[in-house]
């Protein structure tokens, strides 16, 4: 019951805006036909994988029915594609912690107490989560903009940016073009000497366009790097300015043209343990609409014989830069921005073991986080705004997780008094899309020591079984392996291949591998629908994810009850997991929908600038391991050390590339 309500206060909850993005009403009905049509022919593939596979063995239809009630909720849009610090994944910790504690299952990490002399007392094995401080967060608690006896509406007609400063301001205003400092074809933002001190600065988003909105700097409808804002920003901040109000070009060419940036919008995505707050001003950031601008304008040329419009100031900033001041009215701001720590957590539980291997763990993982509205790691930026569900990634291991602690604590009811077995610990980590956080902050505070974590088997997207076969990754990283594995595989009956097709470090068995632990990794395959809000239920093999996770509890019992260990060939040779890379390459990437890594921008003197690479490159193989995101690279760029030599392939326009890059240490 308890379960249900939960279930229901989260759908209810969920905001219909969240479905909202920049596509028309005729891209939207192309795009729901094409899921449903393809809905129905992955149904049919099923149906036709299952005729081929009738001899497998018969899976209970009751767990096939219990895990999809599971996965819809898991991977339902209110979870928010389940992003850490968001209330979506929040709530995914709180129904993956309602079936734990159903259970009965021993909560896996410890919680601290202060008392009132100061002393820490630390209680072992009481609390379900492990927190993690990834970045902070930011909330506004004063946002007033006031244009003579007008005062606007915040979120709707303006809103203060993530990295604005808390300060009121009442001051004069100055139109500053596209506040870019130099650009290309000789342009100079500020050649003029009019100064700026001690007065509000009004820039344009984007750049240079011309007639078509379109950028003048660079091909292919995008903005080139002159176009950030936070390097306006700095550029205003450093001569002076008190305030700086953004204004987007009605008449650009961008998907966002029509929308306010806002403190969300424009927060940097947190993908490093740790306080990463990202830049932050002494002065306040907003943006305004249009409309807005043009109030401003109004207000401050009111006594101008002729008045400059919002269009005429776009156009004279598309020809050069210019620093214009709006006379001695002044408007007023105030905006006080509260900061605190974004948390997150990994989610652990203990099915406790008996007799003399009890103290020793057979660890099942999977990750639960997504990309939530695909600020990043989204495969179709054009679509970033829209929920990214995150059903196969990896709502299917986090989901045959749970099913997991069920099987498993049925059998462990079965083992007499006198039989020995290890305990089974359960994880589900947070923070594996930007670059295994989660696991790696596990493996560095583990809740008993590393070399008593036996075997760690890892189920991360698992949900096209009946598309192909079961990848298991890992053979290597324990010597008994094959003969531990193989009958497990061959019982169960399912296709199945030692080679994973997205190579060995991408999901968080690399960081057990990392400090010697046995691992094996359970895939089922990429597809176009990874890392998109494509990513839904209505295309997952559910009786597939029971038969994977059916295997991995059948291993794992294997594993708790044999007397002897598997043992990773680097045992007695541990080193911690990176904290991330300790080699620069000095670029900008962001992620492509074409596939592999765009290149934003290229710094000087850097591994990146001596190898050639230019800006516009787009970096789809390194050292021959294709590269499909930027969160894919991550992972593959921790493991290089500083004089390493990388072979890349490069599409530059209509060329395809071989670069070779000597990479560099962080200085």
């Amino acid at each position: 019951m308890l379960r249900r309500l939960l279930i229901l206060t989260i759908l209810a909850s969920f905001p219909l805006s969240a479905f909202a993005g920049p596509e028309t009403a005729d891209e939207v009905r192309a795009r729901r036909a094409k899921q449903q049509l393809e809905s129905n022919r992955a149904k049919q593939d099923r149906d036709a994988k299952a005729a081929e596979l009738e001899d497998l063995p018969e899976i209970d239809a009751l767990l096939v029915k219990k895990y999809t009630e599971m996965l819809d909720v898991i991977a339902d849009p209110s979870m928010e594609g389940r992003i850490p610090g968001s209330r979506g994944i929040e709530d995914a910790a709180q129904y993956i912690e309602s079936h734990l504690i159903e259970l009965g299952l021993t909560p896996a990490f410890p919680t601290t107490q202060t008392t009132s002399d100061g002393t820490e007392v630390i209680t072992p094995f009481t609390d379900f989560r492990q927190q993690i401080q990834m970045g902070s967060q930011a909330a506004p608690t004063t946002e007033t903009l006031t244009v003579g006896t007008h005062t606007f509406e915040p979120g709707v007609e303006f809103s203060p940016l993530a990295y604005s400063g808390s300060v009121a301001v009442n001051a004069p205003v100055s139109f500053v073009g596209y506040a870019i400092v130099s650009g290309p074809n000789n342009y100079l933002g500020f050649e003029t000497t009019e100064s700026i001190e001690g007065r509000i600065a009004m820039c344009l988003n984007y750049e240079p366009m011309d007639e078509e909105g379109l950028s003048l700097w660079r091909d292919g409808g995008k903005w080139s790097h002159n176009s950030r804002l936070t390097y306006k920003v700095t550029a205003l901040e450093r001569r002076g300015a008190s305030a700086v109000i953004i204004v987007s070009p009605p008449n650009a060419s961008d998907s966002r043209v029509h929308l306010l940036e806002t403190i969300e919008s424009t927060s940097p995505p947190s993908t490093k343990i740790g306080k990463q707050t990202g830049p932050q001003y002494d002065i306040p950031v907003i943006h305004v609409t249009p409309d807005v601008a043009r109030a401003i304008l109004a207000h401050t040329q009111s006594d101008a014989s002729i008045p400059h419009t919002l269009e005429s100031l776009i156009e004279q900033a598309n020809q050069s830069g210019t620093v214009l001041p709006l006379g001695d009215e002044e408007i007023s701001m105030d905006i006080e921005i509260e900061r605190s720590p974004k948390w997150t957590s990994n989610i652990g539980a203990i099915l406790p073991g008996k007799g003399a291997l009890k103290d020793e763990y057979v660890v099942i993982g999977s990750h639960y986080d997504h990309v939530g509205y695909g600020k990043f790691g989204s495969r179709m930026p054009n679509r970033k705004g829209e929920v990214h569900p995150g059903a196969d990634d990896n709502g299917t291991g986090t989901t045959a997780n749970i099913l997991s602690t069920k099987t498993l604590a049925q059998r462990y009811q079965l083992l007499a008094d006198n039989e020995d077995a290890r305990s089974i610990l359960f994880l589900w980590f947070t923070a594996e899309e930007s670059g295994l956080n989660g696991s790696r902050y596990y493996t560095q505070n583990p809740i008993v020591p590393i070399k008593d974590h036996v075997v760690m088997l890892n189920m991360d997207m698992i949900g096209t079984l009946s598309d192909g076969l079961l990848e298991v990754g890992g053979f290597k990283s324990a010597k008994g392996f094959p003969d531990f594995a193989t009958p497990h595989l061959n019982n169960a009956a399912v296709p199945y291949s030692t080679e994973v097709s997205v190579g060995e470090g991408r999901s968080d068995h690399a960081s057990f591998d990392a400090v010697a632990v046995p691992n094996l990794f359970f895939f089922t395959g990429l597809h176009e629908r990874y890392h998109s809000p494509d990513d839904t239920t209505e295309l997952i093999d559910e009786e597939g994810c029971v038969r994977v996770s059916l295997i991995v509890s059948s291993m794992a019992y294997d594993a708790a009850t044999r007397q002897a260990r598997l043992v990773h060939p680097a045992s007695g040779a541990k080193k911690p997991a990176k904290e991330g890379p300790n080699v620069r390459v000095g670029i900008i990437p962001s992620n492509s929908s074409k596939g592999g890594m765009n290149i934003e921008r290229i710094f000087e003197d850097t591994s990146a600038s001596a190898a050639g690479l230019r800006t516009g490159d787009r970096v789809t193989h390194w050292n021959g391991q294709e590269i499909d995101s930027v969160e894919a690279w991550m992972p593959i760029l921790t493991a290089n050390e500083p004089g390493d030599i990388v072979k890349l392939t490069v599409i530059r326009g209509d060329e395809t590339l071989e670069l070779e890059m000597t990479l560099r240490g962080i200085e």
